[in-house]
């Protein structure tokens, strides 16, 4: 606990959480959304950069372990 490498790391974590939520939140407005509601066909290149945004968020999401408020108060 006293290590400033995990101190660190934990003091990322609210704010990573945070940013996963914003960046799957952008996407699917950005990419998802727009892809769906136009007649626009994508380049190849454009195709593999929005797959790859999502690969990468789906990526983070795997990594994380979900846990409820609950999880953290002792005695339950």
């Amino acid at each position: 606990m006293d290590d400033k490498t995990v101190r660190s790391m934990r003091g990322g974590l609210e704010p990573l959480a945070k940013a996963l939520n914003l960046l799957a939140t952008g996407l699917n407005l950005t990419v998802r959304n727009v892809t769906t509601h136009t007649r626009t066909e994508l380049s190849e290149q454009e195709a593999m950069e929005r797959l790859a945004a999502y690969s990468y968020l789906a990526r983070l999401l795997d990594r994380c372990e979900p846990s409820s408020a609950d999880d953290d108060q002792p005695g339950e």
